[in-house]
């Protein structure tokens, strides 16, 4: 079953890795605290609730791949005054978020009867991907995240912000034919 992804286009294909020019898409997402695994999973339930009903007129909307999740940043900012604010990722919060299909906006979408529920703008941006298959593991997550460092390293590019995975199939597929990525924004 194909479901509806964001659009983007290959900027350059590296060895491991593809550069992808995303364009701008709209998101409902939910903030979570916990493992992983577990906002992973509490993320998907609240945003599943709403595309299947859970929102004003009970409206059901089409299921788009992939289900993203990412560590929240917050800004650490010292009392020196001469030094860069830094961003850090915080390993207990995380955005879960859903693409909303394209035909909807913000004035058209049902609003939402969970407060934990949110839309977002996600705007056009340059992004770095290592696609893999397999099981949802934290080790398989590293290995992954580090073959993209790796790669960004050695083709001189320069990443910025968080990691943002995404997750293209159910629980029920199979762990071979599982599609997953691991993006992170490049300038």
């Amino acid at each position: 079953m194909a479901f509806e992804e964001p659009k983007y286009s290959v900027i350059t294909q590296l060895e491991k890795i593809e550069v992808r020019q995303y364009s701008e898409y709209l998101v409902a997402q939910a903030e979570i605290t916990g493992s992983r695994d577990k906002a992973g999973s509490t993320g998907f339930n609240i945003l599943a609730a709403y595309i299947f009903g859970k929102n004003q007129g009970d409206n059901n909307l089409a299921m788009t791949a992939p289900v993203m999740q990412t560590e929240n940043t917050q800004i650490e900012i010292t009392d020196d005054p001469l030094s860069q604010p830094s961003i850090k990722a915080d390993p207990q919060r995380w955005t879960v978020q859903f693409m909303m299909p394209s035909k909807y906006t913000l004035e058209t979408l049902p609003k939402p009867k969970d407060p934990k529920v949110y839309f977002k703008w996600i705007p056009v941006k340059k992004m770095a991907a290592v696609t893999y298959s397999g099981r949802w593991t934290e080790s398989n997550y590293q290995e992954h995240l580090d073959l993209l460092t790796q790669e960004l390293k050695k083709a001189k590019i320069k990443s910025k912000g968080v990691p943002l995975w995404a997750r293209y199939n159910s629980p029920f597929t199979p762990w071979f034919l599982r599609k997953n990525e691991i993006l992170v924004e490049v300038e």
